[in-house]
């Protein structure tokens, strides 16, 4: 992580969209900071966090990550980590899952344990993404995403089928994936976690 928290780990300035423009946002976010992003269906907030992480091009101007790195370049996707909507293999478990993504990204077994442990997907390990809940899925989802989570976290709406319960306990984990010196964005309808933010930006 930067050494100085005043020193923005995202910078956007940005229109978004496909073809067209569906708006423009200027943002920077340092270190240690959750800004939230709020707005109604249609507004762009999917399209908005796909273009942040990357996976879009922007309609015009630019984003950028961690200094003056692209996130769409080789030497940006490495600093953002982007949860949108859980994709599973159907033929793996699980925990085979959660092996082969920590393997890949070089996480320590203890601290994919720990995510484990925190996200309480332990007794589901052995199951296929088919033969559990949409909640379960979810929060193995969260295991496995942030427990690598890297200077950049972009995050699309991950309340989706967590009970309140689930969603306060998401708010203490990106609170510390925060404390930890990532710059969090999340897009999101929920109340819970538009109160445990720093800034707010309504599209």
């Amino acid at each position: 992580m930067p050494a100085s928290s005043d020193s923005p780990l995202l910078h956007v300035d940005c229109g978004y969209g496909h073809k067209h423009a569906l708006g423009r946002l200027q943002l920077e976010v340092v270190p240690g900071e959750i800004v939230v992003v709020t707005g109604p269906n249609g507004a762009g907030k999917s399209t908005l966090m796909s273009t942040i992480a990357g996976e879009i091009e922007p309609v015009e101007g630019e984003v950028r990550v961690a200094g003056d790195r692209d996130p769409a370049s080789p030497d940006g996707a490495g600093v953002v980590t982007f949860l949108a909507d859980p994709s599973f293999f159907p033929d793996l478990t699980i925990g085979e899952h959660l092996e082969m993504t920590a393997h890949h990204v070089g996480v320590p077994a203890d601290e994919l344990r720990d995510s484990i442990e925190r996200w309480e997907v332990a007794d589901i390990e052995s199951e296929l993404p088919s033969r559990v809940s949409s909640g379960q899925r979810q929060r193995a989802y969260l295991a496995l995403q942030l427990a690598s989570a890297t200077d950049v976290v972009v995050l699309d709406e991950p309340e989706r089928h967590l009970d309140g319960d689930w969603v306060r306990r998401l708010c203490d984990a990106l609170a510390d994936v925060a404390t930890g010196g990532a710059a969090v964005v999340v897009a999101t309808h929920s109340t819970h976690l538009a109160g445990r933010t720093d800034r707010t930006v309504q599209l």
